[in-house]
């Protein structure tokens, strides 16, 4: 066995506490995944859900670990005509291969230089691709490909960076560079205009950037002493054009996507305001910036004057993100400041109350927002929230707010992923929670049905226990037994589900029958049995039909109806009262 160099130990330290703290019922590599891809993409300000979203790895995964597509650095969470419009001017394309190995293979470019060109062409066979490629990854291909007809015309940048992420020391082998060189020439065909970047991340690369995180606080540097005001915590100052490009800038001069919450996802792009501010920037005359634009709002949770600059924790720019996005286009096309300011506001809401959330929903309401951006202050999220915490789940009406605080993933529950789980379990639809989009689980009469005031908030809480005792079930059983198609979300919604027929012992469950199952209940025995009936009627749906796969089975409203006569018609599950 080779001798671990001081960078692998750290690294492997710094894994193994991340997994226990973060995911400690999930398996190293799998957990590595993760990993590499929250470091990797971190300046991306991906949330947890957007992450797990563009990880595909498993079976048939033609040796892609995670993709992510991102238009003008906004993630693509869907297909692109679920967004609103973009001015389409970059288009970013990330593709992850990550392996727990202590080196480099050239086996890991071999097979994505086989499989790539094959999933990103135009003109696919996804009937045949299905037959060696999983649902997810075609589905995330998919984006890509959506992506670049519905923006033909715009005449996009198009950058592709394939990570490949390693516990390695040293350098990759030159023969390893050759096979990555060849396959960024072969991606660089996909369209005109396409660059590709090979990233080698080893054990030091690793541990610098997971070590580096992002920031909660920034600074601003003014120009006269800022004015405070007598109501509340506040400042008014003047800011230096340049020195508010930095404080809304990554160290790589990236958009900090975190200070604008989920209104980033709404730039108007070419409108006359939007034009209008492009021309003052560029104007060459010397009066003032501010003169002819309102400035910018920001909330947060802390401020503090050290010297000339300005220190902000938690900042939420709220007001002002046409203005920001025009700046940072301004300079990132190389224009000048010209000694001009822009106004900036600062606000500290009390740490009780709803003033910070009616901010945010007042400023935000005026734009198409993802699906649920909206609900976080409605009475039922806050309940919710509080209610959650008393079974050990950190409600995220915000996303990655309990994420930043080290809260274990498994513990950190977003809006979306509560919907999905309830959905499975309380309404008995597991195939609409694996098949929808957050657009309709978010969304209208589903909504109101998930999140409704007539539900008992305590049901909530069992729903998440459901849930996360399968997981832990699920984890330790494929171990030594496989999962049919290797994905455990075909299996744990549908678990789930039957799971609320065993334990009532009733066809049709009220709310009520549901609140009184006991989580011990769900023993280990209780559960294989349960996994053995769900892996024979998988079994029995493929011979029917070999073809549609264990994704499309899974996503089936008929087979969650045999599913269901199938569990009662069982009458083997022991259960002690």
């Amino acid at each position: 066995m080779a001798v671990k160099s001081n960078d692998q130990r750290l690294l492997d330290r710094v894994l193994e506490d991340k997994r226990r703290l973060l995911a400690p019922n999930q398996k190293m590599d799998d957990f590595f995944n993760y990993f590499a891809a929250s470091a990797a993409l971190q300046d991306f300000d991906l949330n947890v859900d957007e992450l797990r979203d563009g990880i595909v790895d498993g079976s048939h995964d033609c040796g892609v670990d995670g993709l992510w597509v991102l238009v003008d650095d906004r993630y693509m969470s869907a297909s692109i005509d679920r967004h609103t419009t973009f001015r389409g001017k970059k288009i970013q394309l990330v593709i992850l291969q990550a392996k727990t190995t202590s080196g480099y293979s050239e086996t890991a470019f071999e097979k994505l230089h086989y499989h790539l060109p094959l999933l990103f062409d135009m003109d696919r066979d996804t009937k045949e691709l299905s037959n060696s490629t999983n649902a997810k990854l075609l589905d995330r291909t998919g984006r890509f490909l959506n992506v670049l007809d519905a923006l033909a015309s715009t005449f996009q940048e198009i950058s592709i960076r394939v990570i490949y992420a390693t516990r390695a020391v040293e350098s990759p082998h030159p023969n390893v560079k050759a096979k990555g060189n060849r396959l960024a020439r072969e991606l660089e065909k996909i369209a005109s205009r396409t660059k590709c970047h090979i990233d080698y991340l080893g054990a030091a690369e690793l541990r610098e950037l997971s070590g580096r995180g992002a920031s909660t606080s920034l600074e601003m540097t003014y120009i006269e002493t800022p004015m405070s005001t007598s109501l509340g915590e506040g400042y008014v100052c003047l800011v230096r054009l340049d020195e508010y490009y930095n404080f809304i800038t990554s160290h790589n001069d990236a958009l900090r996507l975190e200070l604008f919450e989920s209104n980033v996802r709404d730039y108007a792009g070419r409108t006359a305001v939007n034009t209008a501010i492009e021309g003052t920037l560029r104007s060459g005359h010397r009066e003032d910036f501010w003169w002819f634009n309102n400035g910018v709002t920001i909330v947060a949770e802390d401020v503090r004057i050290a010297g000339k600059k300005i220190v902000v924790t938690d900042p939420q720019i709220v007001n002002g993100l046409q203005t920001s996005h025009e700046i940072f286009n301004h300079f990132q096309n190389s224009g000048r400041h010209n000694d001009r300011s822009i106004l900036v506001r600062i606000i500290v809401p009390p740490s009780s109350g709803s003033a910070r959330d009616v901010i945010i929903r007042a400023t935000n309401s005026q734009t198409e927002l993802p699906a649920g951006a909206l609900r976080a202050t409605e009475k039922i999220q806050k309940d919710l929230e509080e209610s959650l915490a008393r079974y050990g789940y950190r409600y995220e009406r915000r996303s990655n707010y309990y994420l930043n605080l080290g809260i274990p993933l498994e513990q950190v529950v977003s809006m979306s992923r509560l919907a999905r789980e309830y959905t499975a379990f309380v309404l008995g639809e597991p195939h609409s929670a694996l098949k929808h989009l957050d657009t309709y689980l978010l969304g209208g009469s589903h909504y109101d049905s998930v999140f409704s005031t007539e539900t008992d908030i305590d049901l909530y809480g069992l729903v998440l226990d459901v849930h996360m005792r399968i997981g832990q079930f699920l984890a330790e059983y494929s171990k030594d037994r496989p999962l049919l198609g290797d994905t455990m979300e075909n299996w744990r919604y549908h678990i789930s589900y039957m799971s609320r027929l065993t334990l009532t012992r009733l066809r049709n469950p009220e709310q009520s029958d549901l609140l009184n199952i006991r989580i011990e209940h769900l023993t280990d025995a209780v559960l294989g049995t349960m996994v053995n009936l769900l892996d024979r009627e998988y079994r029995s749906a493929l011979r029917g039909n070999r073809a549609q796969g264990i994704d499309k089975v899974s996503r089936s409203d008929d087979f969650t109806i045999k599913l269901r006569q199938a569990t009662i018609a069982m009458r083997r599950f022991k259960i002690d009262r």
